[in-house]
């Protein structure tokens, strides 16, 4: 029963991160009509009705520590999927997009030493090194220069880090849906804020360009939202981490298949660098003193 519910697990996982991939096309797809704001104002509000339908059971168990980890999360990713759909605008593709956002699993362990004083370890460091290597054949042009869309995608990965670390800092003893039900809900309101600010309100909204908003909204964040919750809950954190991870890859093959990106020798060399150093960033390896004190021990 138990290897079932792992196996399970593991399907959920990578269908999650098969949908997360595929989710950069449609956002690209969706920017040809809709302002960046806009997409991710509308994305978050309906994913966040369905939530709140779905958690109306424990609505009871709101207090202040929800409603801020709610505001804090909610304005990171709010932003840093907004800045994301926007760098979609400006020249990156959505195969790159997935490779450069996912910088922020090699930044989290730092921005996290900075929240909870756990320095990361020396794999961390390793990681982050190659992720630049493989960011640097991935955007740079043979001036040394990035397009103005890969720099935004890279500003995103940080601004998801950020996210990440305060996910993992005001989830301890909440309910993780409940939590993410609040940020969702923050997320839409910061993208309704960005909207306004910057006149994203379109005239009219075509029935391709809604079913666009109704993907990300109803599977990259709904229901993703819940089977990676069911995932992780029975697995263990690294294998799920790393299942997860291969929402770059799929993002790749989506953009190849949808959108019909050319990937460049070059490129794909870069996206390999930058997902061994995801892979690397994602092991935890004891130290070898405290493995070694532990032997005398025994």
């Amino acid at each position: 029963m138990l290897e079932n519910k792992r196996t399970r697990a593991h399907l959920l996982l990578l269908l999650t991160a098969i949908i997360w991939g595929s989710a950069f096309v449609f956002q690209k797809f969706a920017t040809e009509e809709l302002s960046g704001w806009f997409i991710t104002a509308a994305r978050f509000t309906i994913a966040a009705v369905v939530l709140w339908v779905i958690t109306y059971k424990k609505w009871g168990r709101l207090d202040k520590g929800y409603l801020l980890g709610g505001i804090i999360t909610g304005l990171t990713m709010g932003t840093a999927t907004a800045v994301q759909t926007v760098a979609l605008t400006m020249g990156t593709t959505p195969g790159k997009s997935a490779f450069l956002t996912a910088v922020y699993c090699v930044i989290v362990p730092f921005f996290y030493w900075f929240v909870s004083k756990e320095r990361p370890q020396r794999n961390h460091v390793i990681a982050a090194v190659i992720c630049l290597a493989g960011i640097g054949l991935i955007s740079l042009n043979g001036d040394m220069s990035m397009l103005p869309g890969d720099v935004v995608t890279l500003v995103c990965g940080v601004i998801y880090a950020c996210d990440l670390t305060a996910v993992a800092w005001f989830s301890k003893g909440r309910d993780p849906i409940l939590l993410t039900t609040m940020q969702i809900t923050f997320s839409a309101v910061i993208g309704w804020i960005g909207t306004i600010l910057t006149n994203g309100m379109p005239e009219a909204v075509s029935m391709g360009a809604m079913g666009n908003v109704m993907y990300l909204a109803l599977l990259s964040t709904a229901l993703c939202l819940f089977l990676q919750a069911y995932g992780l809950k029975h697995t263990d954190a690294a294998v799920g981490t790393i299942l997860l991870s291969l929402e770059s890859v799929f993002g790749v093959i989506f953009s190849v298949l949808l959108y019909h990106e050319e990937v460049t020798p070059r490129m794909a060399v870069g996206f390999a660098v930058v997902f061994v150093a995801v892979l690397m960033s994602q092991f935890r390896y004891e130290p070898k003193k405290k493995t070694e004190k532990s032997a005398q021990t025994s």
